[in-house]
């Protein structure tokens, strides 16, 4: 198989995903001036009320502490103790019964290819007083992806932003003998977590929410359009939810003309964001081991 610079591929991975991130402050950034003037009309309505100081910081120093321990509970009642055996559906194990680690494209059909040819991960964190974690750990012999966001807010909410995006990336390749039109089948397995909580009461400035999106692009010559899933979302102002992530899903890549003879590649994302505001306010995405998100591997369809 044709040899990719994967120089080449960790530089594109960190360019997309600064470039999205770069989005991502440049909303936060333009937030803060209206933020601001509802700061002050926030500490002017607390000093019209003459709540004491002492009061609002003990009341999020608890808030805070509950949260931390419903993170605890969390994690001790959902997070798996031991590999999970079934992870791959048995229709799943059928079809990669037949595979191999190295794809050509003589003929029309479809070719597996199940070994990622490189991977890449990295934790982007956002913090104005809270608390925000992040890992991405992926292990291309397992074909398994461990990644874990986790944020806390910190104060009311208004001007303070903690948020966590994390991204793991794996790229596969498949060189066709001739042209032709190429898209690519990719199923995933989840086994995680989440949790998310906000208890924002009457401030109207607290919040949480936890996503989880997994996309799918092709390069030969240029790189294709994304063909994104947002597999789960979730949001909360007042209130709390936690429970398991185990899921099989999948997606396909927009279709690409491709030239023979040059190796196309197709790069996997799994992307988490985690972002709270205000004391109190949680927001966990975990899929870190004996969790995990696995992909058996991708279906390059060619015709």
């Amino acid at each position: 198989m044709e040899i990719i610079d994967k120089n080449f591929l960790d530089e594109i991975a960190e360019q997309q995903a600064a470039e999205e991130i770069g989005l991502l402050e440049e909303a936060i950034s333009q937030s803060k001036e209206l933020a601001r003037e509802n700061e002050a009309e926030m500490h002017e309505l607390i000093k019209h009320l003459k709540f004491q100081p002492e009061a609002i910081e003990a009341e999020n120093e608890k808030e805070n502490e509950q949260a931390e321990i419903l993170a605890q509970e969390a994690e001790e009642r959902l997070q798996l103790k031991e590999v999970d055996q079934e992870i791959v559906p048995e229709e799943i194990l059928d079809l990669f019964s037949l595979e191999t680690q190295i794809v050509g494209g003589e003929h029309p059909g479809h070719y597996w290819d199940i070994t990622p040819y490189h991977a890449w991960g990295r934790v982007y964190p956002h913090n104005e007083g809270g608390v925000t974690v992040g890992s991405a750990q992926l292990v291309r012999s397992e074909r398994k992806m461990f990644l874990y966001a986790r944020a806390h807010g910190a104060g009311l909410g208004i001007t303070d932003d903690n948020d966590v995006t994390v991204y793991g990336r794996f790229f596969y390749g498949f060189r066709p003998r001739k042209i032709g039109l190429v898209r690519v089948y990719v199923p995933f397995v989840t086994r995680g977590w989440y949790q998310i909580r906000s208890n924002d009461k009457w401030w109207n400035s607290k919040e949480a929410k936890a996503e989880v999106t997994l996309s799918v692009r092709l390069f030969q010559y240029y790189w294709g359009a994304p063909q994104e899933y947002k597999f789960f979302s979730k949001y909360k102002t007042n209130g709390q939810d936690k429970n398991r992530l185990d899921r099989f899903q999948s997606l396909y890549s927009d279709p690409m003309a491709v030239g023979s003879n040059r190796l196309v590649i197709a790069m996997v994302t799994c992307k988490l964001r985690v972002e709270t505001e205000g004391s109190g306010s949680l927001a966990i995405l975990s899929f870190r081991r004996p969790d995990c998100i696995f992909i058996p591997g991708v279906r390059f369809e060619f015709s």
